[in-house]
């Protein structure tokens, strides 16, 4: 259980310029009835609890939470205002959970920001009353431990923010031709990979790497390896960098998407991307589909041109919840490494509370690090919707197994994810 206990030190020092903003902002716009009173209650209290070190309030802050107060209609940060004709949209969401890894040897078991949709926050500059024309969106994610960044031999730090955190910076142009972006974002392939009508992406979803990518697979002569999950299980999604993006209107549920950019975060980077990539997105009655799929590029600074090919499916029945989602992808260079990835899924209404989502999913992957290596995964896992407060806590489990011809043989892994995800 090394690397679980978390000081309040630790968090506050992190969090609390944050929550002393907030703070300052729900005491004086609540002044004027532009923020309903359970949020006023809910920050405030939070505030008191986390910086303050004063534990009734942080009791007050779960009841509030959990009071015929807090409506989804009202659950979030209010627009405002902004100069002539604009109008600031705020937003954010916080995705903590505790997170357990099993190499077949040793546990490690950590609380972590889930990867697969991390904590941030952000917020859009809109005109006023206008569906199309310009734009700005900022959002950053907030660095809090990433999931995918923990190992059996890292334990990264739980404040890291540095430039790489910033995920959107970018102006958007919407006409009836289509939609532009310039700047920091999605590359047209970002989620191809990951197009999913159950809503359970927060703990499953084809890019593994997201949960949990650096721990590393043990030998069965109990050694650590130098496989990890990420090297044999990548999805081959698309990512984001600072570009410049154009998608074309949708015709009859169809979109393409192309993209060039370069990046500018990382130092030392020098690679140029490109991307191109279709969608689809349509209802049949009851039954409703999504599909994408994409190629990307990537001429390296140093020569050669590295491509991938991704894409996924999703289909719901919104009648009886029952959902399905594929998605595979090829490496075109190296091993050519490539991989099926299923999940099946029911989405339930046992309450008022909100849906319950029961989950069951299978990676199949050839090539990964070595040609005739073999990477398999297998999961469960259950959600449950808190529709009033726009919360969602989470389960999953996976397991994990790796073979690659040779003498080496690795024992299988386990990963346990229990979280909470809410949006705001």
């Amino acid at each position: 259980m090394r690397g679980l206990y978390l000081s309040h030190a630790a968090l506050t020092s992190a969090v609390c310029p944050v929550a002393h903003l907030f703070y300052w902002y729900l005491r004086n716009r609540g002044k004027s009835g532009e923020i309903p009173a359970f949020r006023r209650t809910f920050g405030c209290a939070v505030h008191e609890s986390l910086c303050m070190r004063n534990a009734p309030f942080l009791i007050a802050a779960i009841a509030t939470l959990t009071s015929p107060m807090a409506q989804a209609s009202e659950f979030g940060l209010p627009e405002s205002a902004f100069g002539n004709g604009w109008r600031f949209a705020p937003y954010g969401r916080f995705n903590l959970a505790y997170q357990s890894f099993d190499d077949g040897q040793t546990t490690t078991a950590n609380i972590v920001d889930m990867s697969t949709s991390t904590s941030r926050v952000g917020f859009y500059l809109k005109q006023n009353g206008a569906s199309q024309g310009l734009s700005f969106q900022f959002e950053t994610g907030l660095a809090l431990s990433p999931s995918k960044s923990f190992s059996q031999i890292n334990t990264p730090d739980f404040f890291g923010w540095d430039k790489t955190a910033l995920r959107q910076v970018q102006l958007i142009y919407e006409a009836d031709w289509g939609k532009l972006r310039l700047g920091q974002g999605s590359m047209a392939t970002d989620s191809i990979a990951e197009l999913d009508l159950a809503k359970t992406t927060v703990v499953a979803k084809s890019n593994i790497d997201e949960m949990g990518g650096s721990y590393i697979f043990r030998t069965t002569g109990v050694a650590l390896s130098t496989v990890t999950l990420r090297d044999s299980f990548d999805s081959f999604d698309g990512d984001r960098q600072f570009r410049l993006r154009y998608d074309t209107p949708d015709l009859n549920g169809f979109s393409l998407a192309m993209a060039y950019g370069i990046e500018v975060l990382k130092d030392g980077v020098d690679d140029t991307y490109y991307d191109i990539a279709l969608r689809y997105k349509q209802d049949f009655g009851a039954l409703r589909v999504q599909a994408g799929i994409g190629n990307n590029y990537v001429d390296v600074s140093g020569g050669g041109t590295k491509y991938t090919t991704a894409g996924s499916l999703a289909v719901l029945d919104t009648n009886t919840g029952l959902n399905l989602t594929v998605a595979s992808g090829r490496d075109g260079r190296g091993t050519n490494a490539s991989y099926v990835w299923v999940k099946g899924g029911w989405n339930a209404s046992f309450s008022q509370l909100g849906t319950t989502r029961f989950y069951a999913e299978t990676h199949q992957g050839s090539d990964y690090v070595t040609k005739g290596a073999e990477s398999r995964m297998w999961g469960l896992g259950v959600m449950q919707r808190i529709e009033r407060v726009n919360l969602d806590l989470f389960a999953g489990y996976r397991r994990f197994s790796y073979s690659d011809g040779t003498p080496t043989t690795y024992r299988d892994a386990d990963i346990v994810q229990i979280g909470a995800h809410i949006t705001f």
